[in-house]
């Protein structure tokens, strides 16, 4: 089995044969040499959705540098924003050949539930469905719900607007939640403190001043552990964990397609008698690496092209690292389960179905993959 190690330097060989062999073509060599370096670089992750989805407010919230805004050549994996899931939604994503480099985000989540207190727990609870739906497991990896603006305003809450958070949750019950009805109430102008609730309304949304005033109410009476608590319900650090599980754990795969499709690309756009040697070299790289007949059986397997009968579907599309590549997440197992032993358990059981004779030939080499992976879990079990 192909380490990632050596996928890489196999894919970093195979973008300087490309450089070599298209060296007349200066098209071709600055298309090369640009993904050369960015092979060479972090994983990157592009964010995109339609207008006004919070694309800005969310690489805020996250505050990374290899998070960019737009889907273009340059990333290696896309973060798709929306609110409720659209036809364009739908549409957008089935533009993406393989799934498993998307995670769809409900951005602007609160908006999901009304902007009620309890809005996140309504937006987690459609993320949940929507991430257990078969036509949109076709298109991405994930669903996880954001609220975007209050992550940005918990990882910078200001000693000044906690103040004026808890003078507010200080009101009358009933005070604060006539003030709380709607915006317009809220920003009375015959109020004294208009300006700083005008400034919390920027930087916190009606939606989150309910909940920080709430917050504060039930004991949430510093700036750090009120900020805290805005991240953790923001959904910021849910996204984190997914980011984590789909991108950062394969970042040398996804990388390593990311070359392969550029060279792709040229070949397609500039075809020469001499470039076989090229073809067949992308052709190996694509055959021999576990991780990626992993990536190609999780898409088939999310976009219905293989299906396994349904009671032992979603144990495949976990051992294939849908939800984490490490051996504990794909085991299903927590840390202190004895995992050697339940990996050679499930290796019997997938050798069983892999030799099943009254499975269709697609379902058969399936369940060899799987097979392989499990080879792979447990060769990384006894090695520890």
């Amino acid at each position: 089995m192909i380490t990632q190690e050596v996928l890489t330097e196999d894919a970093r060989a195979m973008l300087e044969w490309a450089l070599r062999l298209y060296r007349g073509s200066v098209k071709a060599v600055n298309f090369l040499t640009q993904q050369r370096q960015l092979f060479d670089e972090p994983l990157r992750v592009g964010v995109t959705g339609r207008a006004k989805a919070g694309k800005s407010t969310l690489l805020d919230a996250l505050d990374e540098d290899d998070f960019v805004e737009g889907h273009t050549s340059d990333v290696d994996a896309v973060l798709h924003l929306t609110g409720p899931v659209r036809a364009e939604d739908r549409q957008a994503l089935q533009g993406n050949p393989i799934p498993v480099n998307t995670i769809v985000v409900l951005s602007r989540a609160d908006e999901l539930g009304g902007g009620r207190v309890d809005a996140m727990t309504s937006a987690k609870m459609v993320a949940r469905r929507l991430r257990a739906e078969p036509e949109l497991g076709e298109l991405c990896q994930d669903v996880v719900a954001v609220d975007g603006l209050l992550a940005v305003a918990g990882r910078t809450l200001t000693d000044a607007e906690f103040d004026t958070l808890a003078a507010l949750a200080a009101l009358p019950r009933e005070e604060l939640d006539e003030l709380l009805l709607s915006t317009d109430r809220f920003l009375n102008p015959s109020l004294e403190d208009v300006v700083l609730r005008q400034g919390l309304l920027e930087r916190l949304g009606l939606f989150g001043v309910r909940l920080s005033t709430t917050l504060v109410r039930r004991g949430y009476g510093d700036p750090s552990r009120l900020a805290t608590e805005l991240v953790q319900r923001s959904g910021l650090n849910d996204l984190r964990l997914a980011v984590q599980r789909h991108f950062t754990e394969r970042a040398p795969v996804l990388k390593a397609r990311s070359a392969l499709v550029a060279v792709e690309t040229v070949l397609r756009a500039e075809p020469r008698p001499d470039a076989r040697g090229l073809h067949a070299e992308v052709e190996r790289i694509q055959v021999t690496t576990q991780d990626f007949r992993e990536l190609r059986l999780l898409a088939a397997l999310q976009t219905g092209r293989v299906e396994l009968p349904s009671e032992i579907a979603a144990e495949a599309e976990r051992l294939l690292g849908r939800g984490g590549t490490s051996p504990a997440s794909r085991l299903g197992l927590d840390d202190d389960q004895d995992h050697l032993q339940l990996a050679l358990g499930v290796l019997d059981r997938w050798q069983a179905y892999a030799s099943n004779p009254v499975w269709r030939r697609a379902q058969t080499d399936a369940a060899k993959t799987v097979v392989r992976t499990c080879e792979g879990i447990i060769d990384t079990l006894a090695r520890r």
